[in-house]
């Protein structure tokens, strides 16, 4: 098992812990489905995608509906 050759001080591991941080996501509420979604990505309702309130693309997803049947 791999050990440290020397003790590291407990301001070197407190400034390597501090370094990883939990980054806080940008959501908005949708006005059409009532549901918070991630800004910049495209909202799947239906088997219509949704991108800024419109639609997007609209045809059926056949690999959601596979991986649905599967589980």
């Amino acid at each position: 098992m791999a050990h440290p050759k020397k003790r590291k001080s407990k301001s070197k591991t407190r400034k390597r812990r501090n370094s990883k941080k939990i980054e806080i996501i940008n959501l908005y509420k949708d006005k059409l489905s009532n549901q918070f979604h991630v800004y910049h990505r495209g909202i799947l309702r239906d088997k219509t995608i949704y991108y800024k309130g419109r639609v997007f693309k609209r045809q059926t997803i056949t690999y959601l509906q596979e991986t649905q049947d599967s589980q």
